[in-house]
């Protein structure tokens, strides 16, 4: 199985075939292209880029990544290109001394937060080359039953909870509703780059602890309460 990698070395045709332009059209004063500029603000202005979505941002950024990479590099920001899935991002220059530019999204909640995390596991065992991976509501309210807490016995309340978790997961544009059938959705392989197997780990061992936690205190309480009974006894 072949993986297919795009070649930085376009020529000036292929950038015309894909639209993208070569003029030095700034009036700012900028030496950089047209194409490159609109690249490097769809970038800036969007989580992340991919060749399926954002097609004529794709093909300047690989035709100008130097450039590109260095402007986000002025910014304190480091550009991340997987070709392999054909997403692009930019990542916050992890050194301390530096300015802070990109704005903290707020924390996902915990049932979004286990979604994601099964979703990149999903991903484990195909590459960019498969067809993309697509799962359905069912699947994941059965993924998140296990975690439901003790006592929380409302079913509606649930599949509440499950459809918040698809919506936030949506809201970052990692799934996809079929428009034909709205329990199917497709994972964005953007997923794969941008949630690392260290990070996948490091999620899934705090949400371990959190669990065991959470047992732990759970019998705590039923301990508690057999000893309440036997002094009232």
């Amino acid at each position: 199985m072949s993986v297919h990698i795009d070649d930085d070395s376009t020529s000036n045709d292929e950038l015309a075939e894909c639209g993208v332009d070569n003029e030095l059209d700034s009036p700012s004063g900028s030496h950089l292209p047209a194409a490159a500029r609109r690249a490097l603000t769809t970038l800036l202005t969007n989580r992340f880029i991919t060749r399926s979505r954002n097609r004529s941002a794709w093909d300047a950024l690989l035709a100008y990544e130097s450039e590109i990479r260095e402007r986000l590099a002025d910014m304190f920001l480091l550009l991340v290109v997987d070709r392999d899935y054909e997403v692009a991002f930019k990542r916050q220059d992890p050194a301390e001394d530096v300015p802070r530019l990109l704005r903290r999204d707020r924390p996902l909640h915990r049932d979004a937060s286990l979604l994601l995390i099964h979703l990149r596991k999903e991903h484990m065992y195909t590459d960019a080359t498969d067809d993309p991976v697509v799962i359905t509501r069912a699947q994941v309210a059965e993924f998140l039953r296990p975690f439901r807490e003790d006592g929380d016995g409302d079913e509606a309340k649930f599949e509440r909870r499950v459809d918040a978790a698809i919506r936030a997961v949506d809201e970052l544009k990692l799934l996809t509703q079929d428009p034909d059938a709205d329990y199917l959705f497709t994972v964005s392989p953007a997923v794969v780059p941008l949630i690392s197997a260290d990070e996948m780990i490091r999620f899934e061992q705090h949400f371990i602890r959190a669990a065991e936690a959470a047992r732990a205190a759970h019998a705590t309480d039923e301990l508690a309460g057999d000893e309440t009974v036997e002094d009232l006894a």
